[in-house]
C-alpha cells in the first residue's frame, strides 16, 4: 500500500500534457528492485467518468508458461469523460495463480484528448504488484486512485 500512496502523492506532479498533439503521459513509480518479474499482463478496458467512475473490461495474463483469461471491473474517483485503454506490463511477487484474483488498488493519471499515453501501478492485498504502460483513446481527463477487481475465468 505504500507504493500505492506513493504514487498517488507522485501522480500529482506526474501528468504531463501537450495540447498539440494530444498525448499526455503519467510517470509510475518503480516497483521495488528485488521483487521478481513472475508474469505479464495486458488487457483492454474501457473507463467512463462523471465524478465517480466505472470500468470494465477483458485481459491475458502469462504466468509459469500458461496463459490465462481474465475480467476487470470496478471503478475510481476524480475523472470526467470516456476512453479505452490498452494496458501492458509486468507482474512481480505471484507465487501462486490463486493469489492473482482480487481488489487492486491503482493510481492512475490521464489526460486524454484523441490519443494519449499513461501508467499505472497496481497491487492487492496478497502483495502482487502489476507495473503497466498505457495507450488511451477518447476524451478523459482523471487524477485518481481507483479500485478494481481481477478475476481469472479459464485457461487459453
Amino acid at each position: 500500500m505504500k507504493k500505492i500512496l506513493f504514487g498517488a502523492l507522485a501522480l500529482c506532479g506526474a501528468v504531463l500534457g501537450d495540447a498539440t498533439t494530444g498525448m499526455a503521459a503519467a510517470i509510475a513509480p518503480p516497483l521495488s528492485p528485488d521483487a521478481a518479474t513472475t508474469g505479464q499482463i495486458s488487457f483492454s478496458i474501457k473507463e467512463l467518468d462523471i465524478g465517480a467512475g466505472f470500468t470494465w473490461g477483458r485481459g491475458r495474463l502469462v504466468y509459469g508458461g500458461r496463459t490465462y483469461d481474465f475480467t476487470i471491473s470496478g471503478g475510481g474517483l476524480v475523472g470526467v469523460g470516456f476512453s479505452r485503454i490498452e494496458a501492458r506490463g509486468t507482474i512481480r511477487n505471484l507465487t501462486r495463480l490463486r493469489d492473482f484474483d482480487g481488489t487492486y488498488w491503482a493510481v492512475q493519471g490521464e489526460a486524454t484528448m484523441g490519443r494519449g499515453r499513461g501508467g499505472k501501478v497496481m497491487e492487492n492485498n496478497h502483495g502482487v504488484d502489476i507495473s503497466l504502460s498505457t495507450t488511451t483513446r477518447g476524451a478523459r481527463l482523471a487524477a485518481e486512485a481507483m479500485r478494481v477487481t481481477l478475476h481469472l475465468r479459464q485457461a487459453a
